[in-house]
C-alpha cells in the first residue's frame, strides 16, 4: 500500500492471510454457538439483533477459508508445479490430523452407542466418503477440500492458459450444472449443495492468487467499491426471508436446501469482499504497531484453522447437548471454554501428527556385520 500513489497492493491479502484465516474460523465457530446471545446482559434490542444476525452469517467465513485457499495453491503451484510433490505437501498438510480427530471422533460415537451400523458405515466417514454418498454435514468440508486439491492443477491450467475469461467459463459453468443437477437431480442437490456452491469462490481465488503474487497495485478507491458491493450484500442477506417469499409465496422451512444458492452466492461475494478489505485494514494497522497481541492471536488460530473447524463444532455441539438446556447467561463462558480446549487440543493434534510423521519417515539404521 502507498499513500503517495494512493494505491492498494494486492500483496497486503497474502501477508495478512493467517490473521484473516483465523478471523474467519473464529466466525465459523461462532456460526455453531446457536445458544450465544447478547439478550441476556443486554435485552433483546438493537445490539443483540446484531450480534445474532452476525453470528448467524458465520458460514461465510467457509467462503472467506476457500477463496484463501485458492490463492495460496496458486503461490505452491507457480513455485513448483510438479504434480506428485503438490498433492504430497497438500495431502500430508491436511490427512494425519483430519483423520486423527475424524477417528476419535467417531469412535467415540460408536463405544458410547450413538451408531449402531457396521464396519463399512464407519470406514467410509472416518475416510470422509460418507458425505457424498448420504450428505452428512459432519467434516463436510474436509471431503470438500480433499476434491478441489485432486482438481487443483485442471483448474490452475486453464486459468493460466485463458485468464479471467477461463475462470468466468468456470464460475458460470459450475453455477449452470448446479441449477441443472438442482432440476434433474434435488435429492442429490440438497445432499451436496454445501460444497458445489462453494466451488465458485475457490476458483476466483486461484485467478486472484496471479495477481497478488504479482504485487499488482490498484487505486484505492476500489476499496470503495469492495465496501459497497459487502454492504449490498449485508442488506440483501438481512431481507433474504422476504425475498425468498417473493420468489415462491409458498416457501417455508422445508424446502430451505433447495433455496439456499441464494444464500451461498451472495455469501461467496461478501466473503471476497470482506478478505480484500480485512487485509486493506489489518496491513494499515500493522503498519501503526497497533493491536499485535491480538493479531498474533487470530494469526495463531488461523495456522490451526482446519484443526479448529472439527474439534471445536464438535465439542461445543457435545457439551451443548449434555448439559442441556444450557443457562443462556452462561453460554459466552461455554463458547470462551470451549475455543481455549479446541486450541490446546489442535496443537496436541498436530504435534502429535508431526512427530509421528517424522518417526515414521525416518530410514532405518543399516547395520553392519
Amino acid at each position: 500500500m502507498s499513500l503517495q500513489k494512493r494505491t492498494f497492493n494486492l500483496y497486503s491479502v497474502s501477508e495478512a492471510r493467517n490473521v484473516i484465516f483465523g478471523i474467519a474460523t473464529l466466525w465459523i465457530g461462532l456460526f455453531h454457538s446457536a445458544g450465544l446471545s447478547l439478550a441476556p446482559y443486554f435485552g433483546k434490542g438493537f445490539l443483540n439483533s446484531c450480534f445474532v444476525f452476525v453470528r448467524s452469517k458465520g458460514n461465510v467465513g467457509v467462503d472467506m477459508f476457500l477463496f484463501l485457499s485458492g490463492i495460496g495453491l496458486y503461490f505452491s503451484f507457480s513455485n513448483d508445479s510438479n504434480l506428485k510433490s503438490f498433492w504430497k505437501k497438500r495431502l500430508m498438510r491436511v490427512l494425519p490430523t483430519a483423520l486423527l480427530i475424524g477417528t476419535i471422533y467417531f469412535s467415540i460415537r460408536y463405544i458410547t452407542g450413538r451408531e449402531s451400523t457396521g464396519l463399512l458405515f464407519y470406514l467410509s466417514r472416518v475416510s470422509f466418503l460418507h458425505f457424498f454418498f448420504t450428505g452428512e454435514r459432519v467434516f463436510w468440508f474436509i471431503s470438500l477440500i480433499l476434491v478441489l486439491y485432486l482438481l487443483f492443477p485442471l483448474i490452475y491450467k486453464a486459468i493460466v492458459r485463458f485468464g479471467g475469461k477461463g475462470t468466468a467459463v468456470m464460475v458460470v459453468g459450475i453455477v449452470a450444472l448446479n441449477f441443472l443437477l438442482r432440476w434433474l437431480a434435488p435429492s442429490l442437490y440438497s445432499m451436496w449443495e454445501v460444497a458445489l456452491c462453494r466451488i465458485p469462490v475457490f476458483i476466483v481465488g486461484i485467478w486472484l492468487g496471479r495477481y497478488i503474487k504479482e504485487k499488482r497495485e490498484i487505486s484505492r478507491k476500489w476499496l470503495w467499491a469492495f465496501l459497497g458491493v459487502a454492504i449490498l450484500m449485508i442488506v440483501y442477506l438481512y431481507f433474504l426471508p422476504r425475498i425468498r417469499l417473493l420468489i415462491n409465496p409458498a416457501y417455508d422451512e422445508s424446502m430451505e436446501q433447495m433455496y439456499m444458492f441464494l444464500y451461498r452466492y451472495a455469501g461467496s461475494v461478501l466473503a471476497v469482499m470482506l478478505v480484500l478489505l480485512d487485509s486493506f485494514v489489518i496491513t494499515a494497522i500493522r503498519r501503526t504497531g497497533h493491536c499485535n497481541v491480538l493479531r498474533n492471536i487470530f494469526e495463531f488460530i488461523g495456522l490451526y484453522s482446519m484443526e479448529y473447524y472439527m474439534i471445536y463444532l464438535n465439542l461445543i455441539h457435545y457439551l451443548e447437548r449434555i448439559y442441556k438446556p444450557f443457562p443462556a447467561y452462561h453460554q459466552p463462558m461455554l463458547c470462551v471454554g470451549c475455543c481455549i480446549i479446541s486450541i490446546v487440543l489442535c496443537v496436541a493434534a498436530r504435534k502429535f501428527c508431526d512427530f509421528f510423521m517424522a518417526y515414521m519417515q525416518k530410514k532405518p539404521k543399516k547395520t553392519t556385520s
